[in-house]
């Protein structure tokens, strides 16, 4: 109930309630993008729904939108703006953390499961998440990553184990 109640405050404080982007999920982080190293990363990314996992699209409604701003000012991505008296949804930019449909007093927004088809890749560990940011990034090709791993095999077998 307290883990509950800590993830509500959050949510009304503005902050996007994320896991490692992970099957196994090591722990829950509420961020913003000013102080997170990683919403700030996605931030500065032109697409930054391509990056993450998540299997949720938000959706919305523009006949019952007012325009009122409430959810450009909670999205941590910039994924909305105001033209007309409208929110627009930039999907390219939405991470699916549900700040805007929580927040919309005219219930405009909505939270929708991808189909099946649709759905991302998950990785199985956080170490995998990481690994396929950097490929992606372009920081990490795939020959650093088969030497990485042959120096880590290398550096196993000069060690000595239990003392000897």
């Amino acid at each position: 109930d307290e883990a509950i109640e800590i993830l509500h405050q959050a949510e009304k404080a503005g902050l996007v309630i994320q896991t490692g982007n992970a099957r196994k999920v090591l722990f829950i982080c509420t961020c913003c993008g000013c102080c997170c190293g990683v919403l700030r990363s996605l931030k500065h990314d032109p697409k930054p729904a391509s990056r993450v996992s998540s299997p949720f699209v938000i959706s919305l409604n523009e006949h019952t939108c007012k325009g009122c701003g409430i959810c450009l000012k909670r999205c941590q991505m910039d994924a909305i703006s105001l033209e007309n008296g409208k929110a627009i949804l930039d999907l390219e930019r939405c991470i699916g953390c549900g700040l805007c449909v929580s927040t919309c007093p005219t219930d405009s927004y909505g939270l929708q499961r991808k189909p099946r088809a649709d759905q991302p890749y998950v990785p199985k560990t956080l170490l995998e998440t990481y690994v396929r940011l950097g490929q992606v990034s372009g920081r990490m090709p795939m020959g650093s990553l088969i030497s990485m791993k042959v120096r880590s095999v290398v550096d196993r077998l000069k060690t000595p184990q239990n003392g000897t």
